[in-house]
C-alpha cells in the first residue's frame, strides 16, 4: 500500500512539473557596457520582484520567466537602470553608465582607493575644479560651506593658514586634522597651490581613519596632486587672475564728537580741552577726528595669481609639470606682503607590463612682511581727539608722528599711536621647502597582487626677522637702540611605506586585503640669536652688523625634537554583489614619543545596498539607497615629546633642603628642585561610532547623505597639580565627547540648454567634558587675560565655556539700587565706588542675596552648534554663474575689545557701544552707563561682553563665459567676487575668530574682486 501511494505522489509531482514548464520559458543574454565590457547587474521581472537573477563575471544571464512577462528591471552598480523587452533570441543589453551618480568614482582612501559604491565610511570628496573657483591662496579654505562635518576658520592676514575642525574638538593638545599629501605627512597644506591638486578626500570617522592610527585622531585630510596619462597628447593649461582686496564688514567707530560726549560724561572733560588747545576747536568741540581704522587699513591691495600646468605622456611615460606665482598685499597700510613660488614636478615609467618607477617632487618658496598686527589692538582703543601727524614735535623722529600724551593721556601700550605700532615693527621671513618622493610598483599573479615600496620625504628651511628701529614719538613709545632677532628653523621628515595589496573575485564575490608596513622620522631644530644698533636698511639687517656688548638686549638660544615610529597594518574589504559591504583596518603603531611605546587601532564598517536588493527592482524612487554603520579607534600623539617626563632643577640655586634657595652661614647649598613629577604617558585614544544613509533618488537628480557620529575621546593628556603641593604632573586623566548629525543634499537637473543646480549642506555639533580625573574644574582662557575673562572646563560641559556672570538688565535707578540685596550690601562694603544707576545688574543664581563665586555660570562658548553651506550653480549655452554661502550658528565670541576698556576709562570704542549707553532712566535694559562702562563692577567677566557669533557669509560669487578660440583651444574668462557679503549681528570686524574664540582684534578678513582667465592648449 506505501509503494503505491509513493508512486502516485511521484507521478502527481511529475505532472504538476509539466504544467508549471508549459507555463514558464526560458531566456538568456549578456549585460555589457558602451565599450563591449561584461557589467555584473541584477535581472528582474518587472512587475514580479521574486523573479530575477545576476549576471555572471562575463555577464551572461539565463532565467526562466512566466509566459504573461514581457519586460525586464535590469540594474548595475554605476550605471542607468533600464526597462527592457523580453525577446525569444538572446538578449544583448548595454548599459549607459550613469555620470550623476557615478558609484564606479574612485575615491582616495587611506593607502589605496575604493569604489565610491564600495564605501562604508563617511568619505567626502572635494570637487576641485568648483574649489579653484575661488581666489583663495590656502587649500583648506575652498572647503568653507561644501563638506559636511568640517569647520574651516578664515584669517584675513596674507598667507595665513586657515584653522581646520573636522567634527568638533576632543583634545586640550590639538585640534587640527592630519594632512597627507602624495603619501608624505604634514601639518599645513595652506603653501600648496590648489591648481596643483587632482583630488581631496576627507576622511571623517573612525574606520575611514583608523589606518593611520595615532595621528587621525581629528580627521585625515588626503591630497593627490595631478598625474599625466599614457598616451596623452601635451596640454598646456594656463589658469591666472588679477584683483584687489578691500576690508570687508569694517567696524565704525566712535568719531571725535561722538568721543568728546563720552569723556565729558565720565569726567574727562580736560582730554576735550587739551584736544581743542593743541589742535583746534571751540568749546567742548573739537576739530580733531582721526579715524584711525580708515588710516591703518587700505581699499585696493592687489592680489596676483598665476598657474601653468603642462601634462602629457607617451606609450611608456607619463609626465606632469607646473609652476605658480602668488604675489598678494595685505589690507594693512604698511610694508605687507606675500610672495609665493611653487613648482611641481612628476614622471611615472612603464618599465615592463608588470613594473614602473615615479617620482613627484614640490618646491615651495615663500617671502613674507608683516608689521605688527598689535595695531589692530590699538586703534580700537586710541582716542580720535590726536591727529596721526603732529609737525610741532620737535623731538619726534624719524616720522613726526602724534602721540596721545598731547591729550594729557599716559601712552604705554594701549595708548601708543597704532600707525607708528605698524611703521615702526617689522616681522621678514623667507621659507623654503621640498617634498619629494620615488616609488616602484609591481603587479603580479594576473595584476591580482600589488607591491608597492615609496620613499616621501619632506625638508623645509626658515628663515625670520623680527627688527625695530631707532625712533622717537614719547617716553613711553621708543626705541633708542635699534634691535634684531634672526631665527633659522629646520625640519627634515620622511616615511617609507611598503604596501601589498590583494585583489579578487568569484562571481558575485569581491575582496581587497592590505598589509602594510612604515617607518617614519620627523625632526626640527631652530636657532635664534639677536644683537642691537643695527642699521635700518634691510640689506644689513644681519646679527653681525650690530652691537654685542654687555648691557645690550643681545642673546641667543637653541630649540628643537626628534620624533621617531614604527606601524605595521592591514585593511580587508569584502562585498557579495555589490550589495553587502565590509572593511575593516587594524594598525599598530609605536613612537618615541611615549613612556607607553604601543598603541593598537582597530576598526570596522558595514554597508548593504539595500537598492540592489530583488524587492527594489520594481521601484522607480531610488536610484541608489545605501545604509552603513562603523565604529573604530584612532589615536592622537599630538603632546611634547618630553611630556611625562619629570622636570628636575639642580645646582647652587635650588635646594631640596631650604626650598629653590638654600643657604648656609651665606653659603649657598646646592640641591634640587622637582617642577613636574614623571608618570606613565600614552596617546589620547579617540572612538567612535556611526552610522549613516547614502542615496539617490528622481532619475539621480538629487543625491543626499545623511550621518550620525559619536566621537569620545579617552585618555585625554593634560597636566595636574599634587594635592598638597605647587607642582604639577602631567598625564592622561580625561574624557570629552563630540555628536551630531550631518546631512548633505544635491539637486541637479537640466532643461534644453539650460542647467542648474543647489547643493545644501548642515552639520551640528554637541561637544561636552565627560571627565577631568576627579578635579572640579580647570581654569582657562586668553592668555594674557585668562584671570579677568576666564575659560572653565568642567564636567557636563562644552569644552572652554566662558564663565563669568549673567547680566539680567541696568539698575535705572536708587530705589532699585536699594531694593536689591546684592547692590545694597556692595555698596556698604564700598562706600568710595559705590554702585550707581545705569550700572549693570548680576543674576542671583542661589538667590543668597550676594554676589559670589557661586553665581558664575557657562556664558557659552566658542564652538557653533550648528555649520552650514549652501551652493548654487546655473549654465545656459557658454555662460556659467555660480554661488557659495557658509554660515554658523549657536556659538560665542568673547569680546575682548570691549572687555578691555577696563584699562583706562579714556580708551575709544565702537559707535555701536557708545550709542547703545544707558543715559537715563528707561533709555536702555542692556548696556551701561558711561560713567559705568569703565567701572570695575561692570567690567568683570560677564555676559554683557559675550555676543552671538553667528553669521551668514557669502563666499563666492563667479560669472563665467566660455568659447573656443580654435577647435582645439578652449578658453574661459571669469569674473569673481570672494566674500562680498556677511550678515552678522556681532559688533567686530569678523565673527571668524580662531583659538577659544577671544576676539582680541584679529587681522580682518577682505573682500577680494578678480578678473581670470583660463586657457589650454
Amino acid at each position: 500500500m506505501r509503494k503505491r501511494v509513493t508512486l502516485l505522489i511521484v507521478a502527481f509531482l511529475s505532472v504538476a512539473n509539466t504544467y508549471v514548464r508549459a507555463q514558464n520559458r526560458m531566456i538568456s543574454g549578456t549585460i555589457t557596457d558602451v565599450q563591449g565590457a561584461p557589467v555584473t547587474g541584477s535581472v528582474v521581472v518587472k512587475g514580479t520582484p521574486g523573479i530575477g537573477t545576476t549576471s555572471s563575471a562575463t555577464g551572461t544571464f539565463s532565467l526562466s520567466v512566466p509566459q504573461s512577462a514581457d519586460s525586464l528591471m535590469v540594474s548595475a552598480v554605476g550605471y542607468q537602470r533600464q526597462s527592457v523587452a523580453i525577446s525569444t533570441s538572446p538578449m544583448r543589453i548595454r548599459m549607459q553608465a550613469d555620470g550623476s551618480l557615478n558609484l564606479n568614482e574612485v575615491v582616495v582612501v587611506g593607502y589605496g582607493t575604493q569604489r565610491k559604491g564600495d564605501l562604508t565610511a563617511p568619505v567626502a570628496t572635494v570637487d576641485m575644479d568648483q574649489a579653484v573657483k575661488r581666489t583663495v591662496a590656502a587649500p583648506m579654505e575652498a572647503l568653507q560651506g561644501t563638506v559636511t562635518g568640517v569647520q574651516v576658520v578664515s584669517s584675513g592676514a596674507p598667507g595665513a593658514a586657515p584653522t581646520v575642525r573636522i567634527r568638533g574638538v576632543g583634545s586640550f593638545n590639538n585640534e587640527s586634522p592630519l594632512y597627507v599629501v602624495d603619501g608624505m605627512f604634514m601639518n599645513d597644506i595652506s603653501f600648496l597651490n590648489p591648481n596643483d591638486i587632482a583630488d581631496m578626500s576627507v576622511l571623517k570617522d573612525a574606520s575611514g581613519a583608523a589606518i593611520y592610527g595615532v595621528r587621525a585622531a581629528n580627521g585625515v585630510v588626503i591630497v593627490t596632486t595631478k598625474k599625466g596619462k599614457l598616451n596623452m597628447k601635451p596640454r598646456i593649461t594656463y589658469n591666472g587672475y588679477v584683483g584687489f582686496q578691500t576690508p570687508n564688514n569694517m567696524l565704525k567707530m566712535a568719531d571725535g564728537p561722538q568721543y568728546a560726549a563720552y569723556a565729558i560724561a565720565t569726567g574727562q572733560d580736560n582730554i576735550v580741552k587739551e584736544s581743542v588747545k593743541n589742535f583746534g576747536g571751540e568749546g567742548n568741540n573739537p576739530v580733531t577726528n582721526t579715524d584711525w581704522y580708515g588710516e591703518l587699513l587700505r581699499s585696493g591691495a592687489m592680489i596676483t595669481n598665476h598657474n601653468v600646468d603642462i601634462q602629457g605622456g607617451g606609450e611608456k611615460v607619463s609626465y606632469t609639470f607646473g609652476a605658480n606665482y602668488l604675489d598678494q598685499d595685505g589690507i594693512m597700510d604698511a610694508k605687507n606682503y606675500v610672495r609665493r613660488y611653487n613648482i611641481r614636478m612628476q614622471a611615472e615609467a612603464k618599465v615592463f607590463d608588470w613594473l614602473k618607477v615615479g617620482m613627484t617632487a614640490h618646491l615651495n618658496n615663500s617671502r613674507n612682511f608683516s608689521p605688527n598686527n598689535a595695531a589692530f589692538r590699538q586703534a580700537y582703543f586710541a582716542p580720535p581727539l590726536y591727529p596721526v601727524y603732529d609737525e610741532s614735535l620737535e623731538l619726534a623722529k624719524p616720522v613726526k608722528f602724534g602721540t596721545s600724551k598731547s591729550l594729557g593721556l599716559g601712552s604705554g601700550f594701549w595708548f601708543n599711536n597704532p600707525i607708528a605700532t605698524a611703521h615702526y615693527n617689522h616681522n621678514k621671513s623667507k621659507g623654503f621647502q621640498i617634498l619629494p618622493n620615488a616609488y616602484v610598483e609591481a603587479q603580479f599573479w594576473n595584476r591580482k597582487l600589488t607591491f608597492r615600496s615609496q620613499i616621501s620625504q619632506r625638508y623645509q628651511s626658515s628663515h625670520g626677522i623680527q627688527y625695530t628701529p631707532v625712533y622717537y614719538i614719547d617716553n613711553d613709545q621708543r626705541s633708542d637702540r635699534s634691535y634684531l632677532r634672526s631665527a633659522q628653523g629646520r625640519n627634515t621628515d620622511y616615511i617609507l611605506d611598503n604596501l601589498l595589496t590583494y585583489r579578487d573575485e568569484a562571481g558575485p564575490h569581491h575582496w581587497t586585503v592590505l598589509l602594510g608596513h612604515s617607518v617614519r622620522e620627523e625632526r626640527w631644530r631652530e636657532t635664534w640669536v639677536s644683537a642691537n644698533d643695527v642699521p635700518e636698511s634691510e640689506e644689513f639687517w644681519y646679527v653681525g652688523q650690530g652691537a654685542q656688548g654687555t648691557g645690550s638686549a643681545t642673546g641667543y638660544g637653541e630649540g628643537g625634537f626628534r620624533n621617531a615610529g614604527v606601524s605595521y597594518f592591514t585593511r580587508g574589504t569584502y562585498d557579495y554583489d555589490n550589495k553587502y559591504l565590509l572593511t575593516a583596518t587594524f594598525r599598530a603603531d609605536g613612537s618615541s614619543k611615549y613612556q607607553t611605546k604601543w598603541g593598537y587601532f582597530p576598526s570596522v564598517g558595514l554597508g548593504w545596498v539595500i537598492s540592489r536588493e530583488n524587492f527594489m527592482q520594481d521601484q522607480s524612487l531610488f536610484d541608489n539607497l545605501k545604509i552603513r554603520g562603523s565604529w573604530g579607534r584612532l589615536g592622537n600623539d599630538a603632546i611634547q615629546p618630553n611630556a611625562g617626563y619629570a622636570i628636575v632643577n639642580s645646582g647652587n640655586n635650588n635646594s631640596g633642603i631650604f626650598g629653590s634657595v638654600g643657604s648656609s652661614n651665606g653659603i649657598r647649598i646646592p640641591g634640587y628642585t622637582v617642577n613636574r613629577f614623571f608618570t606613565q604617558v600614552r596617546w589620547e585614544v579617540v572612538e567612535e561610532w556611526d552610522g549613516g544613509l547614502d542615496f539617490a533618488m528622481l532619475n539621480n537628480r538629487l543625491n543626499g547623505t545623511v550621518d550620525y557620529y559619536y566621537r569620545e575621546t579617552n585618555d585625554l593628556a593634560f597636566s595636574r597639580p599634587l594635592p598638597f603641593m605647587w607642582d604639577q604632573v602631567y598625564g592622561n586623566w580625561g574624557r570629552v565627547a563630540n555628536s551630531g548629525w550631518e546631512i548633505g543634499l544635491n539637486w541637479k537637473d537640466n532643461a534644453g540648454q539650460f542647467g542648474y543646480s543647489i547643493g545644501v549642506n548642515a552639520t551640528t555639533l554637541k561637544n561636552k567634558v565627560l571627565d577631568i580625573g576627579g578635579l572640579a574644574y580647570i581654569m582657562n582662557g586668553y592668555p594674557e587675560w585668562s584671570a579677568e575673562f576666564p575659560a572653565r572646563i568642567e564636567e557636563g560641559q562644552p569644552i572652554n565655556f566662558y564663565y563669568g556672570y549673567e547680566v539680567a538688565g541696568v539698575y535705572q535707578n536708587q530705589a532699585e539700587i536699594n531694593a536689591d540685596p546684592i547692590a545694597s550690601k556692595y555698596n556698604q562694603a564700598n562706600p568710595g565706588s559705590p554702585i550707581r544707576p545705569g550700572y549693570l545688574k548680576y543674576k542671583d543664581q542661589n538667590s543668597n542675596g550676594e554676589l559670589d563665586q557661586a553665581d558664575r555660570v557657562n556664558l557659552g562658548n566658542y564652538l557653533p552648534k550648528l555649520t552650514y553651506g549652501l551652493n548654487l550653480a546655473v549654465s545656459y549655452k557658454q555662460f556659467d554663474l555660480s554661488t557659495v554661502l557658509q554660515g554658523v550658528a549657536g556659538n560665542k565670541i568673547h569680546n575682548l575689545n570691549r572687555g578691555m576698556r577696563n584699562k583706562n576709562r579714556a580708551m575709544n570704542a565702537d559707535a555701536a557701544f557708545i550709542d547703545g549707553l544707558w543715559t537715563g532712566e528707561g533709555s536702555t535694559n542692556s548696556s551701561p552707563s558711561a560713567e559705568g562702562s569703565a567701572s570695575p563692577w561692570n567690567l568683570q567677566a560677564n555676559s554683557f561682553f559675550v555676543e552671538s557669533g553667528a553669521y551668514l557669509r557669502v563666499q563666492n560669487i563667479q560669472l563665467g563665459y566660455s568659447f573656443d578660440l580654435r577647435k582645439s583651444i578652449p578658453v574661459r574668462i571669469y569674473a569673481t567676487a570672494d566674500r562680498p557679503f556677511i550678515f552678522t549681528k556681532y559688533n567686530g570686524f569678523t565673527p571668524e575668530v580662531s583659538g577659544m574664540g577671544y576676539d582680541a582684534n584679529v587681522y580682518p578678513v577682505s573682500s577680494t574682486y578678480s578678473l581670470g582667465v583660463r586657457v589650454t592648449f
